[in-house]
């Protein structure tokens, strides 16, 4: 095992986990009220601008939220009685709102790398919603993490 729970290399991880977490989802909760503000008071370039700043943010610190968060299962051990595994339904629920969440982000707020597809703005209206929602599911779900 390279690290235990609360060993210096899980530490570093779990504040990577973390930072990226709040990074990513205040990005995501603050974004579209920047934008519709920016929409009502200077116009549409500004909303441009806060939406690409989003793109750039959100999509890239989900991605290392949810690998950060796999490798810290990984180092916690391979017994529930160790720590944690993906054997436990909170972490496999997670793991699947986590790919959902990736999902509406590169839907919603598509970094100029990845994207896929084009989708109109009264559909990311809603998207953006589900993202919201899932979002709050998640983190309930870490934070009471059912199951254990």
């Amino acid at each position: 095992m390279i690290a235990a729970i609360g060993d210096t290399p899980y530490n570093i991880l779990y504040l990577v986990h973390i930072f990226s977490v709040i990074l990513g989802v205040g990005m995501a909760f603050i974004a579209p009220m920047m934008a519709v503000r920016a929409r009502r008071s200077s116009g549409q370039a500004l909303a441009e601008i806060v939406n690409e700043t989003a793109s750039k943010v959100m999509f890239p610190m989900f991605l290392v939220a949810g690998i950060a968060g796999g490798a810290l299962v990984g180092l916690s051990g391979t017994d529930v009685s160790e720590g944690y595994t993906f054997q436990q339904s909170w972490l496999s629920i997670g793991g699947a709102i986590w790919i959902l969440i990736l999902v509406l982000t590169a839907a919603v707020y598509p970094p100029s790398w990845l994207r896929l597809f084009n989708i109109a703005d009264d559909r990311k209206q809603m998207l953006g919603g589900i993202l919201h929602l899932s979002l709050a599911v998640m983190l309930v779900l870490m934070t009471w993490k059912f199951g254990v």
